[in-house]
């Protein structure tokens, strides 16, 4: 097996990451009353790096901060044991809220975030530590995704990028080394809805770069040279969210250990799986390697 390296978790749009679980369901223009607040530091990479900490890997976060909702950001962020470099930028952090009101997936309410420029971009990445890096979520203010996909190619290597919309269209053309997607994502580049596998595969012979297609309790499917397929076992689903996050940094973290991409998109359902049977984004490693043994897979000839 060889030795790992560091996952960076670039996240681009950082955020403050508030779950309200509501005493009933949420109807317009009636008063909620929320019986319990989690709060977190949040945004895709964030999640991701908390599943690599949680199966022994070890990772970084990167991105930007701004105000008070930034020092917050780095009190929460180190709570959990977690590290980070950081760009300070003027503004706010952002605030996004979950709320769960007991139906099968939670109602998002995202701020937009401060705004970034390509002179802040260029500063963090000169502060990024070696190591395999992960570009995830949505682009801040300032960030278009015209420059955002020549923004990609100016990392040092090719990153993975998990995102949505024009961001992930960029990311194809910069040829990066993986996308992550999920059904809608897809079918937003594709322009037709189903896109599914053989959209996945249309986009990866038109850009030949693999993709990584989230979907949901049907588990994932990875197309490549060689494509495989995992679908993990029912669970009793509690929030969603975060789930893809968890699997791709599970699926990146199984690969950094040296394992073929068959396991590593097993041991990401089987994260995504642990995700989502918990009211916070967190798995535990017993949880997922318990899944992970049920979790079937295969290739796709």
């Amino acid at each position: 097996m060889k030795r790992s390296v560091p996952i960076v978790a670039f996240t681009p749009n950082l955020a403050l990451g508030r779950t309200l679980e509501l005493g009933r369901q949420l109807t317009p223009e009636k008063l909620h009353r929320v019986r319990v607040t989690h709060e977190a530091a949040g945004g895709g990479g964030v999640n991701l790096a908390r599943v690599v900490k949680a199966l022994g890997g070890e990772v970084i976060v990167a991105g930007f901060l701004a105000g008070w909702n930034g020092r917050k950001f780095q009190q929460l962020l180190s709570s959990e044991s977690l590290s980070g470099v950081f760009q300070e930028v003027k503004g706010e952090t952002r605030e996004c809220h979950i709320l769960l009101d007991g139906r099968p997936h939670p109602t998002e309410v995202y701020e937009s975030g401060p705004t970034v420029s390509t002179e802040d971009w260029a500063k963090l990445v000169q502060k990024l530590p070696s190591g395999k890096i992960v570009v995830s979520g949505s682009l801040p203010p300032g960030i278009t995704p015209e420059i955002f996909g020549t923004l990609l190619r100016e990392f040092p290597g090719r990153p993975v990028v998990d995102t949505s919309g024009p961001t992930l269209v960029a990311a194809l053309e910069a040829r990066v080394a993986l996308v992550k997607a999920n059904h809608a994502e897809l079918a937003g580049v594709i322009g037709r809805d189903p896109a599914g596998v053989e959209g996945a595969i249309e986009l990866f012979q038109q850009y030949q770069t693999p993709i990584l297609l989230t979907q949901g309790a049907s588990g994932a499917t990875l197309i490549d040279r060689e494509s495989y397929w995992a679908k993990p076992p029912e669970v009793s689903v509690r929030n969603p969210v975060c789930s893809g996050d968890s699997l791709l940094g599970a699926f990146l973290w199984e690969l950094a250990q040296g394992h073929t991409p068959a396991d590593a998109l097993r041991m990401g359902v089987a994260a995504g799986a642990e995700n989502a049977r918990a009211t916070e984004c967190e798995v535990t490693a017993e949880g997922v390697r318990e899944l992970y043994e049920r979790t079937q897979t295969g290739r796709i000839n």
